[in-house]
């Protein structure tokens, strides 16, 4: 397992080369998804051209069936449903898939981010019962380099287990020393 933080913004290359930004979500009483990792693809391998998202649980284990929206100009128009706690991004519409039995899902770019523009892509996770964070400029480099992005369900009321078994460790430690 690894700890996860989440992200305020993205790292300067981001920022730079794909005039990429973060949006913090709100969130919702539930909880939310966080943006905790985000790194470049590598060209001319399997990751290439793509965005790729990975979603995860509070303890660092993949969530399937989790949907992704990959929101750009031309993609098809999505209407939120009654049972949404928030509010999605404008404009609504993105091509939504969900995510495999990995936790992942990607999306292949076509056309690469023209330097000094940002990308044509904005990423987020459309559940309704929890906001999420959204990147912004998302896309694919002229060298082929794609973008992977880590969000972490972050539950309200739910410990990580990392945490739960530190305080576990810090009592043991407390009773060990005391008697």
């Amino acid at each position: 397992m690894f700890k996860y933080e989440p992200l305020n913004f993205l790292p300067t290359d981001f920022q730079t080369n794909w005039q990429a930004a973060l949006q913090k979500a709100t969130p919702t009483e539930k909880g939310v998804f966080r943006l905790v990792n985000i790194r470049r693809t590598e060209p001319r391998s399997f990751e290439e051209q793509r965005v790729i998202v990975l979603v995860i649980d509070e303890n660092g284990f993949p969530i399937p069936n989790v949907k992704v929206a990959f929101s750009f100009s031309t993609a098809e128009h999505y209407t939120v449903t009654p049972d949404f706690l928030w509010a999605p991004p404008t404009p609504r519409q993105a091509f939504i898939v969900p995510t495999q039995g990995s936790g992942q899902i990607d999306q292949i770019q076509g056309s690469p981010v023209k330097k000094g523009e940002p990308g044509g892509i904005s990423v987020y996770i459309l559940e309704p019962e929890y906001s999420s964070d959204v990147v912004t400029g998302a896309g694919m480099l002229a060298d082929h380099t794609g973008i992977h992005l880590t969000f972490q369900l972050r539950r309200t009321g739910v410990t990580p287990l990392l945490e739960r078994l530190a305080n576990i460790e810090a009592r043991l430690e407390a009773l060990e020393a005391g008697g």
